[in-house]
């Protein structure tokens, strides 16, 4: 008798993992639906996106050129300067040559935030903020990128975000390297 009560409550637990794994499934499958949603970008959006975080990855590393204390933060600071200039180039020669919104860099409140807080700091203590915001933006930046690189409309546009990717996810690896060697 107890074998079979025993079975019974194996049972019952085995079941209670299927409805689980079912109720999971289900919530998850709710979710998508929001998360694709938010994956469908504007090549408006994207362009503007792209332009907000190359202005912040410019101005922030500018400003790292002057105020970082570590040599290896201000070779990655100047790194950035160079890239995302040419980023914001490039962005703006594709967007004339097709008919798309012209960008307009201007920073967003985080960003604008996070650029006041570097103005406000100094030696070591500057040079973990900068990384830390260079790890954050690079983040958002490959999420954009890659977002609208799965899901943005075919062309150019599209094109040029697939081929900006690998650069921008280099960017990243780079910052956390940088921001662990401390």
């Amino acid at each position: 008798m107890q074998r079979h009560l025993l079975i019974a409550a194996s049972a019952l637990a085995l079941a209670a993992c299927g409805q689980q794994t079912t109720t999971e499934t289900a919530e998850s499958q709710l979710e998508q639906p929001a998360a694709m949603q938010q994956a469908a970008m504007s090549a408006s959006e994207f362009i503007q996106t792209v332009a907000a975080s190359d202005a912040f990855e410019i101005q922030s590393s500018e400003l790292a050129t002057q105020r970082g204390s570590r040599q290896d933060v201000k070779d990655f600071a100047a790194q950035m300067v160079t890239g995302h200039r040419q980023t914001t180039q490039e962005l703006t020669q594709l967007t004339s040559a097709n008919n798309l919104p012209a960008p307009t860099p201007q920073l967003n409140a985080t960003q604008q935030t996070s650029l006041d807080n570097l103005r406000n700091q100094t030696g070591q203590a500057f040079d973990d903020a900068y990384l830390d915001a260079q790890v954050a933006a690079h983040e958002n930046a490959v999420r954009t990128f890659e977002q609208y690189a799965a899901s943005g409309e075919a062309g150019p546009l599209r094109d040029w975000a697939q081929r900006t990717l690998p650069n921008l996810r280099q960017h990243l690896q780079h910052a956390q390297g940088l921001e662990n060697a401390t």
